[in-house]
């Protein structure tokens, strides 16, 4: 479903592409049976599930879209309706003009303890009415929050489960940064698993990061999950009791989302916090040796952390970073669908040991009037892009044959969540036959705007006029969120 103007389930006119996840591309519709503008989110299918898995994540797919379907919340998008278009289920959802929570802190960094208080409790008001349903979100993360000008909600419910686990093989649904220790341990999400996700999207709205960190290695990510060690925040101010109970190793310790809604909300409103959250345990720092080799991480942890920097975790026991085989192959790729795919090398497996690195002054300056180096000459590297909209432009510069090039180019965050990996990357560009970036130019500090027109094999040309947020790694520049604001075929 790519052309303007196409008719799903003979009733939804498709208008232009909205943007795009590891779980599906969504669409701006208009029904035309009852006039109204509506989101279409065509779901993914694995290309690697046979048949019978096929059917059976549709029929997950369609069994999740009605369950949702019954929630009707101020702030959770609504589900309308759920059909199937070219072989795979679409859902017809609620549209709202908005940004997610996602772009919003790729561009700002942090927002303040009251807003961010607000935005929790409107949000667990509406996970506590799906936890009320027997609806367990199981990927709540700022990818999918969306936030308007008068309202935030919630969207998504139940995806991740539904075309997940169709396959018989370990598979990881949910993103790597948000997920319960239990999770990553290979336990089940359910209510105390969306308390410690919320918890952790508010950690990183205040933090700038969530508690675990990013990273382009899944499996030490998922690792430093697994054990549930994480920084104490610094931000937090009045919320710091309410993250520390949601973000609770033991699952018990939680409080329940009916429970964070109100603590949530009395600190947004400047009240007292309820009685059970004005007195928090706090385990000493402990740091246990796992029972598999942890992958490496770029940076050694100290042996002594400063007290302000204690560690809040669980005592782990012998098994608790066994992961089954068809997850740490899943997390190989880079793609937490489970897709078995070969992904760039430098996405793909454990980070190198660090080897030592020449001082700037040490590197070859080549004059030519110098006599011949004793060290081997070093090639000349290309210089930096050193703006957004140089970054940009850099990037579909060399497309769609580079690839590998421009997927270092995108954050790890957005690899996973936005590209759906690598073999989704690479099959969005396997029909393109050119890329034209025209237009580009800086909008703010963080942000680019480019129309970017693509050439397919089947003749048709389409023309999208996107946003693009960047972020800083160290010196370089990377892609963090991209926003289609219109889009046209021809």
């Amino acid at each position: 479903m790519s052309a303007q103007d196409r008719l799903v389930a003979g009733r939804y006119r498709v208008e232009s592409r909205l943007g795009s996840g590891a779980m599906g591309v969504v669409w701006k519709a208009s029904d035309e049976r009852l006039s109204r503008t509506v989101a279409v989110k065509e779901l993914h299918l694995r290309q690697s599930l046979n048949d019978a898995d096929v059917q059976t994540a549709k029929r997950r797919a369609i069994r999740e879209g009605r369950i949702t379907a019954r929630l009707m919340h101020r702030h959770a998008i609504a589900v309308y309706d759920v059909v199937e278009e070219d072989g795979r289920p679409c859902l017809i959802m609620e549209f709202l003009d908005s940004r997610s929570l996602e772009v919003v802190l790729a561009e700002s960094g942090t927002l303040p303890v009251a807003e961010v208080a607000r935005l929790g409790a409107d949000i667990a008001a509406a996970l506590a009415a799906a936890h009320d349903a027997g609806i367990v979100h199981r990927d709540v993360k700022p990818g999918n929050i969306l936030v308007a000008e008068d309202v935030t909600k919630i969207t998504d419910f139940g995806i991740s489960r539904a075309l997940g686990d169709a396959s018989t093989t370990g598979v990881l649904a949910g993103t790597p940064a948000y997920l319960a220790p239990e999770v990553a341990q290979g336990g089940k999400a359910d209510f105390h698993t969306d308390v410690y996700s919320l918890g952790s999207t508010l950690y990183a709205a205040l933090e700038g990061r969530p508690p675990f960190g990013l990273g382009d290695n899944s499996i030490a990510l998922l690792h430093r999950v697994a054990a549930g060690e994480f920084d104490a925040p610094e931000n937090a101010g009045e919320l710091t009791p309410v993250l520390l109970r949601m973000l609770a190793a033991e699952p018990a310790q939680r409080p329940t989302m009916h429970q964070a809604q109100r603590a949530l909300a009395a600190a947004a409103d400047g009240e007292e916090l309820p009685a059970e959250f004005t007195a928090i345990p706090v385990p000493a720092p402990t740091r246990t040796t796992p029972a598999v080799p942890a992958a490496p991480e770029p940076t050694p942890e100290p042996t002594r952390e400063p007290a302000e920097r204690r560690r809040y975790g669980l005592v782990a026991v012998g098994a608790v970073l066994v992961l089954g085989a068809g997850v740490t192959a899943a997390l190989l790729t880079g793609n937490l669908t489970g897709e078995h795919s070969a992904a760039p090398p430098t996405s793909a497996a454990p980070a190198p040991s660090p080897q030592p690195v020449p001082a700037p002054e040490e590197t070859p300056t080549r004059p030519e009037s110098s006599s011949a180096p004793e060290t081997p000459e070093q090639p000349e590297t290309p210089a930096r892009p050193s703006s957004p909209d140089a970054v940009v432009a850099a990037y579909y510069a060399g497309m769609p044959g580079d690839l590998e090039g421009a997927w270092q180019q995108l954050t790890p965050d957005y690899q996973t969540n936005h590209a759906g990996g690598f073999e989704a990357f690479r099959d969005f560009w396997e029909p393109v036959t050119s890329v034209q970036a025209s237009g580009v130019s800086t909008e703010g500090p963080s942000t680019a705007l480019a129309t970017i027109t693509y050439q397919f094999d089947d003749g048709r040309t389409v023309e999208e006029k996107t946003r693009y947020t960047l972020v800083r790694d160290g010196a370089d520049w990377k892609i963090a969120a991209t926003t289609v604001l219109s889009s046209r075929t021809r």
